[in-house]
């Protein structure tokens, strides 16, 4: 095969999002040369356009057949780094650029650790992402590179980031594996990082909140959105309302007893839960032990008012990204509670009207990125809830 008819073989695999094998040292020069034919493609197409219109035929010299439809554009909003284990967890992160790229273009850059690469070298592919508009007549590309290589390779991970970001464009770091290296992200990755971005209620491998806490220490100043707390999000504001007129904030004020139930691997997302709690209400933490059932009870003073005991509620239940199961709030007269009763509804009882069914937002894992490199991925209170849930787990 000649190098034109490789080239054009390339850019067709190219256009249709199938990965091409590169060297590691030629990928910005191969992903440059595929965009330099998809800007001819794409000069030929519309000149055809036009001669149809007028009559004339098709162009001479342009093939007539392509994949990369009929006009392409490169948009990238973000440089989007996602470190990931073996290949498995490779198609994973490949499937979430490609959904998070309609709404956010990124150049992803995946970086994989393969314990199955034994001692071979570091490898690379290139693909893009496709997306059609709403109106048909356009497509937008966006690239993703692919970086593999056996336990160890990590340490050339850094240089190769630092080369391969488009300039001029953030970065961010989604860290949804708490069993990488942690060098790779503190020595490498994060001083390249814009935003960091972690899930502190993945079922797969729950982040601990000592290392949760490390980590902001190590990320500071840089803003940490973490796809837990986003996930959380409707759930805090459904039991936030039930204190709307006419029940109104006064239990909040007299509340003796809180309780949160969580699934396996929630114990983040129920601490996060208690911390945003605690804060806004102004408890302050006094002590803390565990409970026979697993869970841990935590002593508050309040301001004013006599002391509040929160529990944290562990449930045999499978885990699951909703995290939290149930939220109840005791006044010493009467409770208030909100339970989950599927990934998208909740229940809803307060003693002055009939229980009712409300709908929760279920947002994917792609729609929670978008929103952590969105504005919402800058939330200051999320900094000050983990700050108080790392001063409530030091009380253990």
């Amino acid at each position: 095969m000649s190098d034109a008819e490789r080239a054009r073989a390339n850019f067709e695999r190219f256009a249709r999002g199938e990965p091409i094998a590169v060297e590691v040292g030629e990928i910005e020069r191969e992903l440059s040369s595929l965009w330099q034919q998809a800007s001819r493609v794409s000069a030929a197409r519309l000149g055809r356009a036009e001669l149809s219109r007028e009559g004339s035929g098709t162009l001479p010299g342009v093939p007539s057949e392509t994949t990369a439809g009929s006009a392409v554009s490169r948009a990238v909003l973000w440089n989007l780094v996602v470190p990931t284990r073996g290949r498995a967890g490779l198609e994973k992160t490949k499937a979430l650029c490609d959904a998070i790229a309609p709404a956010v273009p990124v150049r992803a850059i995946a970086l994989c650790l393969d314990d199955a690469a034994g001692g071979q070298e570091l490898s690379a592919t290139i693909d893009s992402n496709v997306v059609s508009q709403p109106s048909g007549g356009r497509v937008v590309y966006c690239e993703e590179i692919s970086l593999m290589g056996p336990p160890g390779a990590e340490t050339h991970f850094g240089a190769m980031v630092r080369a391969l970001q488009v300039p001029g464009v953030r970065t961010a770091t989604l860290w949804m594996d708490p069993t990488m290296p942690s060098a790779l992200l503190a020595r490498e990755l994060l001083p390249v990082t814009r935003r960091l971005i972690i899930d502190t209620a993945s079922c797969a491998r729950p982040m601990d909140l000592r290392d949760l806490e490390a980590l902001a220490a190590r990320a500071l100043p840089r803003p940490i959105a973490d796809l837990g707390w986003l996930r959380l999000s409707s759930f805090r504001l459904l039991f936030a309302g039930v204190f709307d007129p006419p029940v109104g904030g006064a239990p909040l004020r007299r509340a003796s007893r809180l309780a949160v139930r969580y699934r396996a691997g929630g114990d983040a997302s129920a601490l996060l839960l208690v911390a945003w709690l605690g804060l806004l209400l102004d408890w302050k933490p006094l002590r803390a032990a565990g409970t026979p059932d697993g869970g841990l009870r935590f002593d508050f003073e309040r301001p004013g008012g006599p002391p509040v005991q929160a529990f944290l509620v562990p449930s045999a239940a499978a885990c699951d990204r909703s995290a939290i199961l149930g939220i109840e709030l005791a006044d010493g007269r009467d409770e208030y509670v909100v339970t989950r009763t599927a990934v998208d509804e909740a229940e809803v009882r307060v003693p002055i009207a009939p229980p009712k069914t409300v709908k929760l937002d279920a947002a994917s894992d792609a729609e929670l990125c978008v929103a952590a490199l969105g504005p919402r991925g800058r939330d200051p209170l999320y900094a000050r809830c983990l700050a108080y849930a790392a001063q409530l787990w030091s009380l253990r």
